[in-house]
């Protein structure tokens, strides 16, 4: 089982960073996980936009 880092922007964006792969997808070249996975840590960045969000210069209204 693969832990990730659930991450949520400013834009309501939500991204999922692997923080630690389990035994299979260490061993397996292409790094896949065909187990079951879970977060690890969750946080908000509230100054920042997603990477898509950043290139398309997409700005949402502030609620």
């Amino acid at each position: 089982m693969c832990f990730y880092n659930k991450i949520t922007f400013l834009c309501k964006h939500i991204e999922y960073r692997v923080a630690v792969h389990c035994h299979f997808a260490r061993n397996d070249p292409g790094h896949q996980c065909f187990g079951a996975w879970n977060v690890k840590r969750e946080w908000s960045e509230p100054q920042e936009l997603c990477k898509d969000c950043t290139r398309e210069q997409i700005y949402l209204p502030m609620m």
